[in-house]
């Protein structure tokens, strides 16, 4: 039987579902899989004209399985194994969003945040920039699909990770790779197993004009030797790995910079090597914040900031460090003169590491206002070194 609170997320859900506000459901419990596994579904609404209909898919099935809308079926399955008793749970509306989550105790809770999905387009006939096919070569070769070109159920995650990916890229750089008359260059940073290289580079060879130079880098040989091996297969000739580390201080020919989650301070030596070779696009999901942490944690909670309200609690510090990390690297970057974003990477319902901080040179950025920014920020936070800002400045003139 659903706890109160259960039934009180159950209760909205219906609700927005009978009202027509209902967007998507996302629900989460543990499982016993060994090492901790976890096991997620989600609802989506797709609307076709007069008709409604949901799109379920979970850790299981391998595709979304769509059906029309039935309320009751709807709460019911919910309320059925394997999606119950689930122990986390998001609910999307136009108006609000409603969460239930229980603490490691296992006491829940419910409350209401602000929309995330409000004004977004539900219509299954809407235009899409780019969808990702599952039959491309190199998602076989890496173990995402079958040999049927089906994507394995355990790796479906990976597979919209991936899909996500190369939608951003479609949006922010698809004119630009349209309309190059050259080789496009692309470097990747802390690359790993190569999901998004093959997948930068698959999209880049299918809409230049040009085969690209693409170059995928990591301390890891037996992934850069895993990686190349599947490169020469697929006749990929202009994608190439290295086993090797980031050498911020030797710039290379590049168009477009890619660094995910590059450990500790590597993220800001990715990116100045891009400040160095001269990017004309970024797609970094940034990582870490220790650097700053150390400092906020020096500097104690009584420096008479306004931020010592903060730092006072570690977790909070903690999650302050995240944040400063990043926005200091968003005016560092303004200041050099990128146009700068944040995005959401990967759905939270996947992982909280799902910033992506994504730019393009720009001469209309007002570089002078970002630096004063940074300053402004560093004297307000009480930090005194960020590895951008050393990394970088030499480029200051």
């Amino acid at each position: 039987m659903p706890n109160p609170e259960q039934s009180q997320f159950l209760e909205a859900c219906q609700a927005s579902l009978k009202d027509g506000t209902f967007k998507r459901v996302v629900l989460s419990r543990k499982t016993s899989e060994a090492g901790g596994g976890k096991y997620r579904a989600s609802f989506d609404l797709v609307v076709g004209g007069k008709k409604r209909f949901v799109d379920f898919s979970d850790t299981i099935v391998s595709e979304p399985q769509r059906s029309a809308l039935d309320v009751d079926a709807l709460l019911a399955q919910m309320e059925q194994a394997p999606i119950f008793p689930f122990q986390s749970a998001v609910l999307f509306t136009e108006s609000h969003d409603f969460h239930y989550a229980e603490n490691r105790k296992g006491h829940p809770r419910v409350y209401r945040a602000k929309a995330s999905m409000k004004g977004v387009s539900q219509d299954h006939n809407r235009a899409k920039n780019y969808v990702l096919n599952a039959k491309r070569p190199y998602l076989k070769g890496l173990g995402v699909t079958s040999d049927k070109g089906e994507v394995i159920k355990k790796q479906y995650g990976k597979f919209r990770q991936i899909a996500n990916f190369v939608e951003i890229i479609d949006r922010d750089i698809g004119d630009h790779v349209a309309g190059s008359d050259g080789p496009i260059s692309m470097l990747d940073l802390g690359c790993g197993k190569g999901y998004l290289t093959f997948a930068a580079y698959d999209y880049l060879r299918s809409r230049a004009k040009t085969e690209p130079r693409a170059t995928g880098i990591d301390i890891k040989k037996n992934v850069i030797d895993l990686c190349n091996s599947l490169s020469d297969r697929l006749g990929f000739d202009g994608l190439t790995f290295q086993n090797d580390r980031i050498e911020q201080d030797k710039p290379v020919d590049l168009d477009i910079l890619i660094a995910l989650h590059a450990c500790d301070t590597a993220t800001d030596d990715a990116l100045a090597l891009g400040l160095r070779s001269n990017m004309q696009f970024f797609f970094c999901a940034p990582c870490c914040q220790a650097q700053i942490a150390a400092q906020i944690l020096a500097k104690g909670t009584d420096s008479g900031s306004d931020f010592d309200l903060i730092s006072q609690f570690p977790l909070m510090r903690r999650r302050e460090a995240d944040v400063v990390t990043d926005v200091a690297r968003a005016l560092l970057l303004q200041s050099f003169g990128y146009a700068v974003k944040f995005l959401e990477f990967t759905p939270l319902e996947h992982t909280l590491k799902n910033v992506m901080l994504a730019g393009r040179r720009d001469d209309s950025v007002d570089r002078d206002k970002a630096l004063a920014e940074y300053r402004q920020l560093k004297k307000a936070v009480g930090f005194e070194v960020h590895a951008l800002e050393e990394n970088t400045r030499d480029l200051r003139g």
